[in-house]
């Protein structure tokens, strides 16, 4: 049993293969060097860095779990600087965001801005109907929905969902990621003052409807009609924890 209930969190030593990797990536850095930059081969890498080929191995399965190289076969072939995924871009930047009430605020007004574009892309793609589904699925949940609570994490739901059918990869990647920081911050929101909640889950259910036929019938003009509906009649305030 820890003591006191408590458990401590003991600093790891680093394995020779993070050390090895964490030199190459200093050195990418520093040197700024460009994707498609040859580093060397794998002998010539163990030989430059001092460790034995085992580590090696490790060090460049680890840069390319972290998309920093990849590697090449054949004759001229070798360890290169890697063009980072987008995904991976985009994670480094929204590593510092956490889940503290005044950020996930923050987090809202963002998506909000970026949510009409997704929606006119997602609409734009024309997409078939199999690949449709997910957003019909959430779309059924979120009607279902009896209170506001249950109501507004359908709503992610079915907004994670249209980000799926969204055909631009940098506007997807980044939604989706201000969308995660929201749903894994659990927000809870009420009505403004003097809104009937009945009504308004009636109303906001409608909007999304609008944006889902939309979206099926490929029609640009009507989702942009529903993405501006959708920003407009959906003001709602977080509600603090007790």
């Amino acid at each position: 049993m820890p003591i006191g209930g408590l458990a401590f969190d003991m600093p790891r030593r680093e394995s020779r293969a993070e050390v090895t990797a964490q030199a190459v990536e200093r050195r990418i850095v520093q040197d700024q060097l460009q994707p498609g930059v040859r580093l060397g081969t794998r002998r010539e890498l163990g030989e430059l860095l001092g460790v034995a080929p085992q580590t090696v191995s490790e060090a460049i399965k680890l840069l390319e779990d972290r998309g920093r190289v990849i590697t090449k076969t054949g004759p001229r072939g070798g360890v290169f600087v890697a063009e980072p995924a987008v995904g991976v871009r985009l994670a480094r930047t929204m590593m510092a965001v956490s889940g503290l009430e005044g950020q996930v605020v923050d987090t809202l007004e963002v998506r909000d801005i970026l949510e009409s574009a997704v929606i006119v892309h997602a609409a734009r793609a024309a997409h078939r109907e199999p690949e449709l589904d997910g957003m019909h699925r959430a779309l059924g949940r979120l009607r279902a929905a009896t209170d506001t609570a249950e109501f507004y994490r359908r709503n992610l739901e079915f907004h994670a969902e249209v980000a799926q059918l969204c055909g631009n990869e940098v506007l997807r990647t980044m939604y989706r990621g201000l969308l995660e920081i929201v749903q894994s911050s659990a927000p809870r929101l009420t009505p403004l003052p003097g809104q009937d909640p009945e009504k308004l889950l009636a109303s906001r259910a409608k909007v999304h409807a609008d944006i889902a036929d939309a979206i099926v019938l490929g029609d640009v003009k009507a989702a942009l009609a529903a993405a501006r509906a959708h920003a407009k009649h959906g003001q709602a305030v977080v509600a603090r924890r007790p």
